[in-house]
């Protein structure tokens, strides 16, 4: 994976989106890690559909998704700080935001 984008915060949607969408434009292989109030991100449906449609993995923090959204369908795969663990050691580059 070319850059992973790690999510913590309930504002990123303005950044994510935008790098997200220019990942898609420049053919770069992209994936994000939810965790703690950055999982309030994906209540934004076109962001949400960004990151369903075209990253190469995303994940979130399966505690932070049910702290915060219980009751709601999660748009990606649900996993732990293990997977986050994961996706920081194959990515080439990370930006937390």
């Amino acid at each position: 994976m070319d850059l992973l984008l790690v999510i913590s915060n309930a504002d990123a949607t303005h950044l994510a989106a935008p790098l997200g969408e220019a990942c898609v434009r420049a053919d770069i292989d992209w994936g994000c890690f939810f965790t703690g109030d950055g999982v309030l991100t994906l209540k934004d449906e076109g962001f949400a559909d960004l990151v369903a449609a075209s990253c190469d993995e995303a994940v979130v923090c399966a505690e932070a998704w049910k702290d915060r959204m219980e009751g709601e369908e999660c748009p990606v795969d649900l996993g732990s700080q293990f997977h986050h663990s994961g996706l920081v050691a194959k990515a080439d580059r990370v930006i937390s935001l």
